[in-house]
């Protein structure tokens, strides 16, 4: 019999990374004003995703929501989240995102990842 152990959710690396606008809706639960920031997506989970900017944000020291519209498949899709851990590499910054998917939209992700999955767009890790 073949069980599985895995503890966390698979992560999806993206085939080609993809760029969307990013927005900082909150830092240290201040409401900061919105304004665009260019993102690349590498990666994704049912629960977090890796991407980078080209802002130094001190997930650290500083409690930071965002929010991300993206088009990973022909329907955008919407999702936000908090900023858990950052590490330069290439004059870039890279972030893990920890979601926060409300309860009315929990399957809209992995419905997504399915299809994406199903068009070659993605690699299983």
């Amino acid at each position: 019999m073949n069980t599985n152990r895995r503890t966390e959710p698979f992560r999806y690396t993206l085939k080609e990374p993809v760029t969307f606008d990013l927005h900082i809706l909150s830092i240290n639960g201040i409401q900061v004003p919105s304004k665009p920031v260019r993102a690349v997506l590498f990666n994704i989970s049912r629960t977090g995703c890796h991407l980078s900017l080209p802002l130094n944000i001190n997930p650290e020291n500083n409690l930071v929501r965002i929010g991300m519209e993206m088009n990973l498949t022909d329907e955008s899709i919407y999702l936000e989240g908090i900023l858990k851990w950052n590490r330069e590499q290439q004059d870039c910054f890279h972030y893990g995102i920890q979601l926060d998917i409300p309860e009315a939209d929990i399957e809209c992700l992995p419905r997504v990842l399915r299809r994406l999955a199903g068009e070659g767009k993605i690699l299983v890790r």
